[in-house]
């Protein structure tokens, strides 16, 4: 009988051990260096950043071009096939924002002194680089599964 109810606690406690584990990677802290999960908190509030069906799974990535340096810098991001990135972008210099993407990937124009906002889905796997065109910096890679 004492055999059996440790056998039975045993297997209660291994069944929390993988509940508490995969509750851990549930995604919903946000990811180092600017960029976070639509559901969470960010840097900045706008309305693109709800938390919307459509980009309840989205990755939002703050970046800041000043003095041309860029932020964040040459941060690898994980995401899954089917996934929304949103950038929004502030730059005290007008520049293109590239996300090699596959095809014809994503291109968006900042303003200096303007805010801008884009997004898009990443379709393909594989490693793709988010980067500042006129500065020539990588912002960010996004490995895409």
């Amino acid at each position: 009988m004492l055999m059996s109810s440790f056998r039975g606690g045993a297997a209660a406690g291994a069944l929390l051990s993988l509940c508490l584990a995969l509750s851990a990677c549930s995604g919903s802290a946000a990811t180092p260096g600017g960029a976070t999960p639509a559901g969470t908190a960010s840097g900045t509030t706008s309305p693109s950043a709800s938390s919307s069906s459509s980009n309840a799974n989205a990755v939002i990535i703050d970046i800041t071009i000043a003095k041309r340096q860029v932020t964040p810098s040459g941060q690898k991001l994980n995401l899954s096939r089917g996934q929304t990135v949103i950038m929004h972008v502030t730059s005290d210099m007008d520049d293109e924002i590239h996300a090699h993407t596959g095809g014809d990937g994503y291109e968006l124009e900042v303003t200096a002194g303007k805010p801008a906002t884009g997004s898009f889905v990443v379709s393909d796997p594989g490693s793709f680089e988010i980067e500042s065109h006129h500065l020539e910096k990588i912002i960010a890679i996004l490995n895409v599964r």
